[in-house]
């Protein structure tokens, strides 16, 4: 097996568990929740690092965009269960001089999730490999990424274990 095809083999792997850990949210307390969640994140992120980065075959291709009612539903369903730990501040930008904003634990875990749920059924289609993998590392880089480090530190801030 390829380096590029163990690491994506990795990279699956903890898309799906960050997926299911997010799926099992209405079953677990909050801090065990949020526990596994720094936990699938640290290690999706590491993963995520190392995608290389690869030229597309076609520069138009995109899966089915999720459903603006799902990721309602999700946020609703996090915001409950995450409850007043939820809201965080944060720089959006920390190259620049900016005031903060405020983040939501709830939508940075909802938006990483759907973004993860498009790229698994993506490699599903027909899709060109290359193009998978360049949807992959451009959606960590400019999206998910910075969803996920937000999330991260607002939870790591929080000193839950």
């Amino acid at each position: 097996m390829s380096d590029n095809a163990e690491l994506m083999q990795r990279f699956r792997a903890a898309a799906k568990k960050f997926i299911e850990a997010v799926d099992s949210a209405p079953h677990l307390e909050t801090e065990t929740f949020l526990a596994n969640m720094s936990r699938c994140m640290a290690e999706l992120y590491s993963i995520a690092l190392s995608l290389p980065p690869v030229e597309p075959e076609i520069t138009d291709a995109d899966g089915a965009p999720f459903q603006t009612d799902e990721w309602n539903e999700l946020h609703r369903l996090l915001k409950e269960k995450i409850g007043p730990l939820d809201a965080y501040w944060e720089i959006f930008d920390s190259t620049a001089k900016k005031e903060p904003v405020q983040g939501s634990l709830a939508g940075d875990i909802s938006e990483i999730y759907f973004d993860l749920k498009r790229s698994l059924e993506l490699e599903e289609s027909d899709v060109p490999k290359s193009d998978l993998e360049f949807d992959l590392r451009f959606d960590f880089r400019s999206h998910w990424g910075r969803h996920l480090l937000g999330a991260l530190t607002a939870i790591h801030h929080r000193h839950i274990e």
